[in-house]
């Protein structure tokens, strides 16, 4: 069986011996094997959680675990519509139509 180099994170590899994608399936590379990349991402994401542990001090560090990766930008949040404005943004043709009356 061909041993997949890709289903680990970036700046993990492959534990020999071990089924995909199952626990401890993927252990860290060591820090002589890490492209530039890699090392700028540790060095960003560890400072982003040193940053969030001042702000949430006796915090445990798994608490972090919702943060988003360090430079991602944030996602838009969307509010739902009432169902009035719902029904106006639907159905223009209704509003003309009554305009021609």
């Amino acid at each position: 069986m061909p041993e997949d180099k890709n289903r680990c994170w970036p700046g993990y590899e492959p534990v020999k011996g071990k089924k995909p994608h199952s626990q401890g399936s993927c252990k860290p590379k060591a820090d002589t094997k890490l492209t530039e990349s890699e090392k700028t991402f540790r060095a960003k994401r560890r400072k982003q959680l040193d940053k969030w542990q001042e702000e949430h001090p006796r915090t445990r560090k798994s608490a972090a675990q919702h943060l988003s990766a360090p430079g991602k930008a944030k996602k838009k949040v969307t509010t739902k519509r009432s169902a009035s404005k719902a029904a106006k943004m639907q159905s223009p043709t209704k509003q003309t139509s009554r305009a021609r009356k």
